[in-house]
């Protein structure tokens, strides 16, 4: 096992409830390959139940007595809130009652980040708003009735009274002079400013043969999920509180909900329901879940919320929101020899729990320099608040702008220097013998050849013929661009990450929990909810791996934070780094036990004994084993998309015509299940390059509320994509897996741009590449 990861163990059966500490030895030599569970494309076990209507997502809950909850929400950006009329919608029927600010004062606290970055800051977010709005869909109010229809009418009769104040929306407008302040305790809107500088840069730009320069913006977007954010909340016992919700977080919300709530940690039980898409939208601590929880207790009975898609669009958090301006120092044959980087991101009108303003802003800036050698380096990057929602993670978090920017780079150097744009990465990547190699942001990359994905991909691509098409194409007028994206990014990192980020409210471990049930089964939960990415085959997998049985012996149950020790949740790609580690380590843990209580109930001796599935069903049950699994540092999975994409003349409309991905996430669990994660990350990619904008006014106000004004991709936008796999195991656990659930628009987003801007010869970049934007750039 690596040095520096830590093993947290208990071994409990029916008769000994006690945990009892299990020493940390080689797991490496555990019955993981003997039955070739893992690198099956093993069908989705989880399907069949989803495809008969079986699943238990938030809304299919229906708690005796329940309530039904709607929120009023502001309709401006930025204003002084001097009352709230509520006489009329008492009076509404079938209105149970009615909350503002003042009734939680004493009872309910303010949501609060935990941060010991330097120069970080975070203000408190009050759960209803007090006396100011700050973006819109902020809370004000909430109605309690009998029904979600009647609540819903009820909150159209709330008067609030609301004095309009100048709002921030722009980067310009955060940092003008006398701007107006987003938050008054704060004096600026400035909430993180920092500048790191490695090597020796200046020497670098002195010794450079040319210098570019470029630009990219990437706007704001909203992950979209199917389904939308919704909460059910019971009180449970003596003061405590059942909380189900559909979260990617469920321990880091229980925290929250206590800390808020003033209650003990053991009083207040999370239950992640089934989750219809999260994409890091639901892996956060949102107010809501903090309100519900409240209201339910208040209430002394059930109470229910479910986001309607407007709300979502104005309320759940935004992504992205970046601009990045970028020098090189550049020799002749295209290697790099320094990089400055001046970063942007609007981090909206509060941070978020667990993460306060610095997601984008600490993960574009960390990874500028990607998959490339590059030793002299320095950035500034600023985290700035704007009356918008605020920003939080969403698939590939900070590190899709930073290699949409070093991929323009890349594009743009060999523009300078008449060299093609594959090789002038060939020149720069870190090279397989450097591995492990350490970045010079500290980024230790494990393993790799991303030189080797480059070339597969090409390869796959017919990336010769597809220049001479390009160039033929282009003789007969039409406008066809070539584009590629290298990349390489972190995942499943442990706690020693976030605490070097000043993130206390993130733990960094992962647990898994693995037991044999009374139905003789093998019965499995983790700390890292199952959010539709198939995670309920491919723990399975790794669970039968470890224990030598077959997959269907194995039920994976979804998130309960009263039955599975703590640990981070589902975001960063930890379900195949962290959550499937443990799982495999409590699994082995279990597979021993199970085989000592075979060995005493039949008399053999244990090396007499083994496990071939029928004999799960001979034992009492009551075997119990859980283990944490904190990494000692993060996983690093890297590919290269290749595309090619050709403009319309007459509309400036994009079509993708081909798409190559040559991937390497390590070992490949389920590759079936590897390959939708890619297909469904290069689809959101299209949306990202081409189509995707959450806009505002200049006052504030959200102009793509519904999906007839904020377009996401259909099957008819989305390209064939061809894989190509490549292994290089991963070396931080012994599954060697490096995770694969962002890549595919990490990735994609930086080729479909490359490919547009190659069409029509586009230095700098803003997203989306729309119609009328390309239109515009050719007449």
């Amino acid at each position: 096992m690596a040095t520096g990861q830590h093993e947290i163990g208990r071994f409990v059966t029916s008769r000994d409830r006690h945990p009892v500490c299990v020493d940390d030895g080689d797991f490496s030599d555990m019955a993981a390959a003997e039955s070739g569970a893992i690198g099956r494309s093993l069908k989705r076990l989880e399907d069949g139940r989803l495809l008969r209507g079986e699943a238990q997502f938030v809304d299919d809950l229906r708690p005796e007595r329940c309530l039904h909850v709607s929120l009023l929400r502001s309709p401006v950006a930025s204003g002084r809130l001097a009352g709230v009329d509520t006489s009329a919608t008492l009076a509404a029927p079938g209105v149970v009652a009615v909350f503002t600010a003042a009734d939680l004062v004493g009872s309910c606290r303010p949501l609060a980040v935990h941060l010991t970055t330097p120069g970080a800051v975070s203000p408190e977010r009050p759960i209803l708003a007090t006396d100011r709005v700050r973006f819109v869909g902020e809370m004000i109010a909430a109605v309690v009735a009998d029904s979600r229809y009647l609540a819903a009418d009820a909150v159209e009769l709330i008067s609030p009274d609301i004095e309009h104040l100048p709002a921030v929306v722009t980067f310009e407008d955060a940092v003008a002079e006398s701007a107006p302040v987003v938050h008054e305790a704060v004096p600026e809107n400035i909430y993180y400013l920092g500048h790191r500088s490695y090597g020796k840069v200046e020497d670098a730009f002195e010794r450079a043969d040319v210098i570019v320069e470029g630009e990219v913006t990437h706007p704001r977007v909203a992950a979209a999920p199917i389904e939308c954010r919704g909460v059910v909340a019971s009180p449970d016992g003596d003061g405590g509180v059942v909380v189900w919700t559909s979260t990617q977080v469920p321990h880091i919300a229980a925290d929250a909900i206590a800390e808020c709530l003033g209650l003990e940690r053991s009083k207040v039980r999370v239950v992640a329901a089934d989750i219809g898409g999260a994409f890091g939208v639901k892996a956060q601590v949102y107010p809501e879940e903090i309100l519900l929880a409240w209201i339910a207790r208040r209430a002394g009975t059930a109470v229910k919320w479910i986001e309607t898609r407007s709300e979502h669009m104005q309320a759940a958090s935004h992504a992205r929101d970046q601009n990045v301006k970028f020098s090189a120092a550049v020799r002749g044959d295209g290697r790099v020899l320094g990089l400055r980087a001046t970063i942007f991101s609007s981090i909206g009108a509060y941070g978020i729990r667990p993460f306060g303003p610095l997601l984008d802003p600490l993960g574009t800036a960390g990874l500028m320099t990607g998959p490339y050698d590059i030793r002299d380096y320095e950035y500034d990057t600023y985290a700035v608040a704007t009356n918008k929602s605020p920003e939080g993670p969403y698939r590939g978090v900070g590190m899709v702008t930073a290699v949409l920017a070093h991929e323009r780079l890349m594009d743009l150097v060999a523009a300078r220097l008449s060299l093609d744009p594959a090789e002038v990465r060939r020149v720069n990547f870190v090279r397989p013998e450097q591995m492990p190699y350490i970045s010079v942001t500290k980024h230790p990359y494990e393993s790799g050849d991303y030189a080797a994905a480059l070339e597969s991909a090409l390869i796959a691509f017919g990336y010769a013929d597809a220049r001479r098409e390009q160039k033929t194409a282009r003789a007969e007028g039409r406008l066809v661009g070539i584009g590629i994206g290298s990349y390489v990014e972190y995942t499943g990192a442990g706690s020693s990450t976030f605490r070097g980020r000043g993130m206390e409210d993130i733990p960094g471990t992962d647990t898994a929990r693995a037991w044999l049930a009374g139905d003789g089964r093998v019965h499995v939960q983790t700390s890292c909810p199952v959010i539709g990415q198939g995670a309920h085959t491919t723990l399975a997998q790794v669970a039968a791996a470890a224990l030598g049985i077959s997959p269907d012996l194995v039920v994976v149950e979804q998130t309960d934070t009263a039955q599975v020790g703590g640990g981070t949740g589902s975001f960063m790609s930890r379900g195949s780094v962290t959550a499937a580690t443990s799982t495999f380590r409590a699994a082995g843990l279990l597979r021993e036990a199970i085989l000592e209580a075979a060995s005493e109930q039949l008399r053999q001796p244990i090396d007499q004994v083994s496990l071939d599935g029928s004999t799960l069903s001979k034992l009492d049950g009551g075997l119990d084993v859980s283990v944490t699994y904190d990494a000692a540092q993060a996983s690093h999975p890297y590919a290269t998309h290749a595309c090619m994409v050709e403009v319309d003349t007459a509309t400036g409309a994009v079509q993708v015509l081909r798409y190559v991905v040559a991937e390497d996430c390590g070992v490949l669990i389920n590759p079936m299940i590897v390959e939708g994660q890619v297909v469904g990350g290069v689809a959101q990619a299209v949306g990202a390059a081409l189509m995707e904008e959450v806009a505002y006014g200049a006052e504030g106000g959200l102009r793509s509320g519904t999906f007839l004004d904020y377009l996401i991709p259909s099957v008819g936008e989305v390209p064939l994509v061809e894989i190509e796999h490549l292994v290089t195991p991963s070396t931080v656990h012994e599954l060697g897996t490096k995770g694969v659930g962002e890549g595919g628009i990490i990735g994609g987003t930086a080729a479909i741009a490359n490919a547009v801007a190659d069409a029509l010869s586009m230095s700098d970049v803003t997203l989306p590449l729309t119609p009328d934007r390309l239109f515009a750039l050719m007449r």
